[in-house]
């Protein structure tokens, strides 16, 4: 019930569910409380998970691999790493997704050395890692910019451990190699890909070419995107930034303004979430424009 509550958005009905648990003396498990903290990671609402960890500590239930990996990526995703690296720490009888947790959640606060050594970690520990594991430390390293470790970590997939790669793996690779001006070797690996090249990888390419000033492996890149059939305005305007870097204002006239007007449509109005925590009350969210 507390679980359907959750995937329904009702929170507050799921705590009074649980406040009658409490007054029933039907103790609750780690399963009860993982629903309310994948709220709370989905909605940053870290007040409501701090309230709840507390509720965990007054049943007296450990941090197991369940309970504990919920914990360490709402935390994460919160914002508050120190929190989720002192929750993991604790915990008792780590698997395979709360190892992932945690190197995620390094990752994606830029802390890519300390993911690669938490990898190492959970090899010298005996842990088997698997190709969200794996997902993980190639995005850690394309934000850190780490070409060598995401280029050894990816041979570590394939010949150490036998794991196929995904569409996901290749496209950290690629967008490392964007980032990293290496950009010929990006080209060779959406090439060598076991699979038709996605429309997505393409487009990163085109983007780093930009950005790198490459004319000729942009125009390879955009001509790509018009055979697979998924043409965007934005391609349009990568393209003719990447000539302007170039002073080829011919070829911008050549390629036209096609689908730039488009893409100039007007962006919808962002919002934004305050929590609130009022004594006395259950936290609440407040969205605005």
């Amino acid at each position: 019930m507390v679980d359907g509550y959750v995937k329904s958005g009702a929170i507050k009905d799921a705590f009074a569910l649980l406040a009658r648990m409490k007054d029933e003396g039907v103790k609750p498990n780690s399963a009860t409380f993982v629903g309310l903290l994948s709220a709370c990671a989905s909605s940053g609402a870290v007040v409501v998970g701090r309230h709840i960890q507390e509720h965990i500590k007054e049943e007296g239930l450990e941090l197991d691999a369940v309970l504990g990996t919920a914990l360490v990526d709402m935390y994460s995703k919160s914002g508050c790493l120190d929190e989720a690296i002192k929750v993991f720490d604790g915990m008792v009888g780590r698997d395979v997704q709360a190892w992932t947790a945690m190197i995620t959640g390094l990752g994606v606060h830029g802390r890519a050395e300390a993911a690669l050594q938490l990898f190492r970690r959970m090899e010298d520990e005996g842990t088997r890692p698997n190709e969200v594991t794996f997902l993980s430390v190639l995005n850690a390293c394309s934000h850190g910019g780490l070409v060598a470790a995401a280029k050894e970590c990816f041979e570590r997939m394939v010949y150490r451990y036998g794991l196929s790669p995904k569409m996901e793996h290749y496209g950290c690779l690629i967008d490392l190699f964007g980032r990293a001006g290496i950009l010929e070797e990006a080209h060779e690996l959406i090439r060598s890909m076991p699979f038709e090249g996605d429309a997505v990888a393409w487009r990163a390419l085109l983007a780093a070419c930009r950005v790198h000033g490459n004319v000729e492996l942009g125009e390879v890149a955009q001509r790509t995107l018009v055979s697979l059939g998924d043409e965007h305005p934005s391609d349009v305007i990568l393209l003719s930034s990447t000539y302007a870097a170039a002073d080829r204002w011919a070829d911008i006239e050549q390629l036209g303004s096609v689908g730039a007007d488009n893409a100039m449509e007007k962006k919808k109005a962002g919002r934004s979430l305050i929590e609130m925590d009022v004594p006395g009350l259950l936290p609440t969210t407040i969205m605005g424009d």
